[in-house]
């Protein structure tokens, strides 16, 4: 935990206790009626408790998320004894750190409290209704569905909301009630530790840093302000508070202590040489030791330690040609965001383990992003999550937990509320990582486009939480983070928060209604989420779908697509490049195949565009094995597009992209085609650019090469000559720089003149790893290896299995070798006799297959050699 605090007696209560339940409607399984009581472990939540006594199957395989739908219906109670020895400290309390989510809590037979709000920690003094010996603890939490039904009754009417469920009317994550790439797992339970904290005269509520930076003629320095919430059970005098900032080193930075003669105590701390946290690819991440340590009569009564970044963050706001620029900037420096959304990474948190936990950040890093936005509509994150940004270098957008819908404004809403969010800034605040709040995802939006106001006849809609609620507890608490009042917003409530000149936006008509050139059509400020769907890796899907082939009209296929006529826009994507494929091998590589390239020419594109200062792929991860937008899917493995999105999120880009934006009907766009370098590195970037124009059998045509320089956080352009842009459906352009390649085809794959691809390929055991060389005979579009299908031939899950590599062009002539490894570093058994002919549909290219019926065509795209 990044907060730790001493206390005279802690009492953890967590670990193995006693579930038992009344059942929810009729339909769910015999021994859901209830009966006797299973083990349960604390934290956790109640469906792994039922997955772990062998009472339910595994509810993401086929059909059965229906089996478990009673669970979200009934009621249940969680009980253990314990044993208390008594203390003498003047206060203790029952501590629970969240309760999922409306439950009442009972000690020794009397009731403590009754809660319902998920993302609450709770503190009650029950030093009055503890025995010496045994006790009983008992928490019974009800149905969240009937809870959240009751709201409804008791509001009067309907609150908008994508989905029938009735996720707004209670604090509880809304993903629980199902969403458009998760589950319908409407969960209880105990999610948080839980314990016993002894205590006297005063205790640490909260430590809350904040780092202002200072240039003056002997360099930067550093003051930073520590705010220390106190809590104490009356007027306590003679208190001390002293503060130590450690440096990375281990020498002391600076030291102050003060009188604690209020419940927010402020100490400064003045470091004369700080070394500056920075977002990875720019610095280093020096990590301080925050010490605070509250003293009476000479004596620790509460202490506390943090660690802590120096670093300063602002939005960057300036008018242009177009509207204004919106950016981040750390330190002063602007930051160009290459960032991924990230939803809860399990539908039950318990199974987040930090193992897995570390993986997706590492995952996000070697993908290229620098940012994270954590969404509105999963729980506030957890300590060891931004711990792991703190150390990776990666910065965090945190959206407060408002998603899709309007919210009830009462005072008993607000309360809970501000309540939310007072825990969350007091607990998050310290972590250099956390560089934006906001107030929450699309919720504004919804009254411009959803029909929200027809709905809610004059009623509020949640406006109140964005612009007042929220940002007054920013102020109070979190002066020095920049605050933004959903995603999209630019600027007022007054203007549609989609508009393209102003603040972040999300690009969803792609996706929802045309091919993804049309990505080149905007030039926004700042993109927080753009996104296109795709299967999981074959094996994962595979593992879900117990019958039949994998293609989207099997049901289990189907079920698994949780997105709007997902299936039909995934045939509309593939309909211009590659038109129907014929067998599931073709649908699931093929889509995969649209998905990347869709986000790699979006990236690439806002990427080159001078005012655009971030894209925010929507989504880094999954929470359950499902065709969704995720780069990474439900069991770990990254799809084809984090491979795309690796090299179009690199330090350095080089991209071909049209002239200016608009115009894609002409390939080549109104004014041409540029060849763009894009530099976020520190130091300026020269590179002389080979641009190529080929015949697609290889036959170079012309070339040219083109001097350029971007500057640190910079571009640097070219235009193309006509000799090299000029539109043809048998050609195509190759740029080269510095080890990188860019590549422009004129034309859509089944418009391009058919060219049967050959390759031969050989695999070879290699230091315990497998080495597959491809070697193209021909020109090879989109080449790939999945490494996850020779799983079994290898004798190990799918999952552990990595390739370095994916998405390739490779020309006639070239070789490509690919790295299948373990994630652990252990050494993998290759057989022996591994062969060649063993590598389909390991390997992969576009036109490998004889299956494919290009559009408007009726013949096939040629056999490959393999």
């Amino acid at each position: 935990m990044n907060l730790t605090t001493t206390a005279p007696q802690i009492l953890d209560l967590g670990g193995t206790w006693n579930l038992a339940w009344t059942a929810g409607p009729d339909g769910s399984p015999s021994y859901a009626t209830g009966g006797a009581a299973i083990p349960a472990t604390v934290p956790g939540q109640v469906h792994t408790d039922l997955l772990a006594a062998g009472l339910l199957e595994d509810p993401d395989v086929g059909l059965r998320e229906a089996d478990q739908m009673w669970i979200g219906h009934s009621q249940w109670t969680y009980s253990r004894t314990f044993t208390w020895s008594g203390t003498s400290e003047e206060r203790t309390e029952l501590v629970s750190d969240g309760l999922d989510t409306f439950a009442t809590v009972r000690l020794n037979g009397h009731e403590v409290a009754v809660v319902h709000d998920q993302h609450i920690g709770y503190r009650w003094d029950v030093a009055h209704l503890l025995l010496r010996g045994e006790n009983l603890l008992e928490i019974t939490f009800g149905s969240a569905w009937d809870a959240a039904h009751e709201c409804e009754v008791q509001l009067g009417g309907e609150l908008p909301r994508p989905y029938e469920e009735p996720y707004p009317y209670v604090r509880k994550s809304a993903c629980n009630f199902g969403w458009d790439w998760g589950p319908h797992y409407v969960t209880a339970g105990i999610w948080q530790p839980i314990r016993l904290e002894s205590w006297s005269r005063g205790r640490i509520a909260s430590i809350r840093p904040d780092t202002l930076l200072h240039d003056g003629a002997d360099g930067v320095s550093a003051q930073v302000s520590v705010s220390v919430g106190i809590d104490r059970p009356a007027s306590t005098p003679g208190l001390t508070l002293t503060a130590v900032l450690t440096a990375p080193d281990g020498a002391e930075a600076a030291r102050a202590t003060i009188p604690a003669d209020t419940d927010d105590v402020v100490l400064v701390l003045d470091v004369a040489d700080p070394q500056l946290w920075w977002p990875v690819g720019l610095g280093a991440q020096p990590l301080y030791d925050l010490s605070v340590v509250l003293d009476g009569d000479g004596g620790a009564l509460s202490a506390g330690t943090r660690r802590v970044g120096l670093r300063t963050v602002a939005v960057q706001e300036e008018p242009d040609a177009i509207g204004t620029t919106w950016a981040l900037a750390v330190n002063g420096r602007r930051v160009r965001v290459r960032g991924y959304n990230w939803i809860p990474d399990d539908p039950f948190i318990a199974e987040v383990t930090e193992e897995r936990l570390g993986q997706r950040l590492d995952q996000a890093v070697d993908g290229g992003a620098n940012l994270l936005r954590v969404w509105g509509g999963g729980y506030f994150s957890t300590e060891e999550f931004m711990a792991g940004c703190d150390e990776r270098g990666l910065m965090v957008w945190h959206d407060f937990l408002f998603a899709c819908a309007a919210y009830d404004e009462s005072d008993a809403m607000i309360e809970a509320v501000t309540t939310e969010a007072e825990q969350a800034v007091a607990r998050l605040s310290s972590h250099p990582s956390l560089v934006i709040w906001c107030g929450g995802n699309e919720c504004v939006w919804g009254m411009y486009d959803w029909g929200w106001p027809e709905i809610l006849d004059g009623r509020p809609y949640g406006a109140a939480f964005y612009t007042d609620v929220l940002p007054g507890v920013i102020n109070r608490l979190d002066p020095s983070r920049p605050y933004v009042p959903n995603s999209p917003w630019a600027g007022s409530l007054d203007k549609h928060p989609n508009d393209r000149d102003a603040g972040p936006v999300h690009i969803w008509e792609v996706w929802n209604n045309v091919d993804y050139v049309h990505y080149r059509d905007v030039d926004p400020p700042f993109v927080s989420e753009m996104g296109w769907c795709a299967p999981p890796a074959w094996s994962t899907l595979q593992r879900v779908v117990t019958e039949g082939e994998l293609v989207p009209g099997n049901p289990q296929v189907a079920h698994h697509m949780r997105a709007a006529d997902g299936m039909d826009k995934l045939a509309r994507g593939l309909a211009p490049y590659f038109g129907e494929p014929r067998t599931a091998e073709d649908w699931h590589y093929l889509t995969q195949m649209v998905q990347a390239r869709s986000q790699a020419a979006g990236a690439e594109w806002l990427r080159t565009r001078e005012r655009c200062a971030g894209v925010v792929i929507w989504q880094l991860n999954d929470c359950w094995p499902v065709l969704s937008w995720s780069a990474v899917d439900g069991d770990g493995i990254e799809k084809p597009v984090w491979y795309a999105l690796r090299r179009s999120f690199a330090d350095h880009l080089l991209a071909i992209v049209p002239v200016t934006a608009g115009g894609t009907d002409d390939p080549t766009g109104p004014d041409g085609l540029e060849v763009v370098l894009v530099n976020d590195g520190l130091a300026a970037w020269t590179a002389d650019v080979v641009v190529r124009r080929l015949t697609l059998d290889g036959t170079e045509l012309a070339r040219e090469t083109l001097p350029l320089t971007a500057a640190a956080d910079g571009t640097a352009r070219a235009v193309l000559p006509e000799g090299l842009a000029a539109v043809s459906d048998a050609e195509f352009l190759v740029a080269g720089a510095d080890g990188l390649r860019s590549t422009w085809f004129f034309a859509p794959d089944a418009a391009l003149a058919p060219t049967a691809p050959r390759f031969t390929a050989q695999a070879t055991a290699d230091g315990g790893a497998l080495r597959v060389s491809v070697h193209a005979e021909t020109l090879l579009r989109d080449l790939c290896v999945f490494a996850d299908r020779l799983a079994d031939l290898l004798g190990v899950r799918a999952p552990e299995l990595a390739v370095d590599e994916m998405m390739l062009t490779v020309l006639p002539g070239e070789t490509a070798v690919f790295t299948i490894s373990r994630r652990d570093g252990g050494p993998l058994d290759v057989p022996a006799d591994l062969s060649a002919a063993e590598l389909f549909p390991v390997v992969r290219c576009i036109g490998d297959s004889a299956s494919l019926v290009p559009a408007g065509s009726g013949g096939a795209a040629g056999d490959a050699a393999r």
